[in-house]
């Protein structure tokens, strides 16, 4: 079953717990450690300044300064909502973590297995809140098994030689589904048939320069086209779009 990356910030001030974490979290399908902080301080700068964070595993006590809740609150406040796991010696009241929005509590000592529970929980929350901000629509990519992605997962969906690629930022997937068939059902989502072998989501085109579309990635560019008598078409479009972002 594939799972999407998820880009976890690590908040631990104890070091032999934050490589107990990165231990158990190692062996997990696509879940990438892409911060790690000791302090309250560096956690709310380290979330209010990334964009490519997904979620955070905080530890309630931080040493010295901010705790893992007040410095979650803070940012909560600084309108950062970060999907996060508590890690915690003694699990605060029910209320407190509920109405602050803590998508699981883990108490220490805990094991692998619990752990990967609690990031099961987390990758099942973060797809509910992308299908919900997509207006309740998935896109069904099927090959040898059947993934379902938000619109906003997708860059463009290209045609070569009769084999269909769906783009996301991470990867190009296969897919059976002809391209004529996804713009039909992404017509309402803002994608656009830019040519005739690229389905284009104009929401996260970066630039467009000539007849090219360029989408900004974690790993360089991805690239579509437009066809010479649409340039003028699309470029008007996506200016247009612009405004209502």
């Amino acid at each position: 079953m594939h799972k999407q990356q998820i880009n976890v910030l690590i908040a631990e001030d104890d070091e032999l717990q934050q490589e107990l974490l990165e231990g158990y979290l190692a062996p997990l399908e696509n879940v990438r450690i892409a911060a790690k902080v000791s302090s309250g301080d560096e956690l709310i700068a380290e979330a209010t300044l990334r964009a490519d964070l997904d979620a955070m595993i905080i530890d309630l006590n931080l040493g010295t300064g901010r705790g893992g809740l007040e410095s979650y609150s803070i940012l909560k406040l600084r309108g950062v909502h970060l999907p996060t796991i508590l890690v915690t010696g003694m699990a605060p009241h029910a209320s407190v973590t509920y109405d602050l929005g803590i998508v699981d509590i883990v108490e220490k000592p805990y094991t692998a297995r619990r752990l990967r529970q609690a990031i099961d929980k987390l990758r099942s929350h973060i797809a509910y809140q992308a299908f919900m901000q997509a207006g309740g629509l998935y896109v069904p990519i099927i090959s040898d098994e059947i993934i379902q992605k938000t619109p906003a997962d997708i860059l463009y969906i290209e045609s070569i030689n009769r084999t269909i690629l769906v783009h996301t930022r991470h990867e190009a997937l296969e897919s059976k589904i002809p391209i004529k068939v996804y713009e039909s059902y992404l017509q309402d989502s803002c994608f656009y048939l830019t040519h005739r072998s690229f389905l284009v989501n104009m929401k996260q085109i970066s630039r467009i320069e000539g007849s090219d579309i360029f989408f900004d990635q974690v790993h360089g560019e991805k690239k579509a086209l437009i066809a010479e008598d649409k340039t003028h078409e699309i470029v008007s479009y996506w200016y247009n779009l612009q405004k209502w972002l």
